[in-house]
């Protein structure tokens, strides 16, 4: 059984310089796995325990992705805050970051620092929009990195006439993914090859990648994108009129979301094969699915926003469920729109263990989602324990061959601490 074997990270030992989501997530992702994820905090406390703060030093962001990781709070503004850092840091597998570019450097962290001493060290960062270029060591989180990437535009994103800050953090636990990806893959390669690397992404990239499916630019086809950008750069029209032309551009599926007549949104069809599909089910006849000589006029828009029309009037006079069943046996793809609530809570996401329930020592019973993946014979499952504040300080140190006055005098000098003042 995959739970009675060893985590698939056991063995890798992480120090982690997580803020707030990305790089939290990263080693988050790894700590399922039974990787060895020693958090190193700032003496003050991690942000995350008193944002959305449940109880005093226990925030639910913090609760979320330190699952499974050991807690150091370490000062890495004083000399012998960094020196026993480091010393952490070179007796790690890999070391995470999403600290401003250039902070690992100013503490010594770096990966051709650490190298030089440890060739087996993968330092792993992610920035917010990269090194180089106008937005090079910019400062930044998932809000920008959506905005400047055109991910907020593309997910038409909007309160009113107002572009909305998008609330699931895509770029930033994508990034985190995408980061934990590429440790698993530096980890792989130095199994034969002896030796470490760096690795980078950032919220920027993450949030491109999400948008893989439009991210392209096909010269002979897509001569409108270039004059898009050139019409979003002289006029600068409003989000909402540039997100509806961007939609219109690209209108040429009928697939997506459905009123019915008993108040659902459903969603419908996914492929060419399902288009045909579709349309036999709801008894519509159209010569762009059963015309094999029928040719796409040169502007067909207008064709498939009136087949969308059709497909709007016979389902609105359909009922939610019963057209989603109908649909599927059918074989077209189709869901019924839902809150993230009714998701976490419902009987599919409890029957595929989807979602992972726990009883945490600080706040009582957590419902969370599990962890992503399933392997078939090493273990990988959700984490359950979040570190209290301190709780490994004397655990680690010790590991490091410091005995308790040594502790003792870290921290009265401020380079460590064990309990909360904040």
């Amino acid at each position: 059984m995959a739970g009675d074997s060893d985590g698939i990270f056991s063995g890798v030992r992480v120090i982690e310089f997580g803020l707030f989501v990305a790089g939290p997530y990263a080693g988050e992702l790894l700590a399922h796995g039974g990787a060895d994820v020693i958090k190193i905090e700032p003496v003050t406390g991690d942000a995350t325990r008193f944002n959305s703060t449940i109880v005093p030093g226990e925030g639910r962001h913090y609760i979320i992705k330190a699952r499974g990781k050991r807690g150091v709070p370490l000062n890495l503004g004083h000399p012998e805050g960094r020196a026993i850092t480091r010393k952490l840091a070179l007796r790690s597998d890999v070391l995470i970051s999403n600290m401003r570019p250039g902070a690992l450097q100013r503490v010594g962290l770096d990966y051709e620092s650490l190298s030089a001493e440890n060739e087996r060290i993968i330092v792993a960062e992610i920035s917010a929009m990269g090194e180089k270029g106008p937005f090079g060591m910019h400062l930044g989180a998932d809000f920008q990195a959506a905005a400047a990437s055109g991910l907020a535009l593309s997910t038409g994103n909007f309160e009113g006439d107002e572009p909305r800050v998008l609330d699931a953090f895509l770029a930033d636990f994508h990034a985190g993914t995408l980061l934990a990806f590429g440790i698993a893959g530096a980890l792989f390669r130095r199994e034969f090859t002896g030796q470490g690397q760096h690795v980078k992404t950032s919220l920027y990239q993450a949030a491109m990648a999400l948008q893989t499916a439009t991210a392209n630019i096909f010269d002979a086809v897509d001569g409108w994108k270039r004059e898009f950008a050139d019409w979003m750069e002289q006029e600068r029209p409003h989000p909402s009129v540039a997100a509806q032309r961007r939609r219109e551009q690209t209108a040429l599926l009928v697939g997506g979301f459905y009123e019915t007549r008993d108040g659902h949104w459903i969603t419908l069809g996914a492929s060419a094969l399902a288009f045909k599909r579709l349309l036999d089910a709801l008894g519509i006849e159209d010569p762009s699915a059963h015309d094999p000589n029928w040719q796409m006029p040169d502007d067909p828009r207008e064709h498939f926003m009136s087949l969308r029309e059709q497909i709007r009037s016979i389902v609105i006079e359909q009922d939610g469920e019963e057209l989603r069943e109908r649909m599927q046996a059918a074989g077209v793809p189709s869901a019924l729109l839902t809150s993230l609530e009714e998701a976490l809570l419902s009987e599919h996401a409890t029957a595929n263990d989807f979602v992972h329930s726990f009883d945490h020592p600080a706040v009582g019973p957590v419902l969370m989602p599990q962890a992503p993946l399933k392997f078939s014979r090493d273990r990988y499952q959700a984490a359950e324990r979040t570190p209290a504040f301190g709780e490994h300080l004397r655990e680690v140190l010790g590991e490091l061959g410091l005995d308790d006055a040594e502790i003792d005098a870290l921290i009265e000098s401020g380079a460590a601490a064990e309990e909360l003042t904040k």
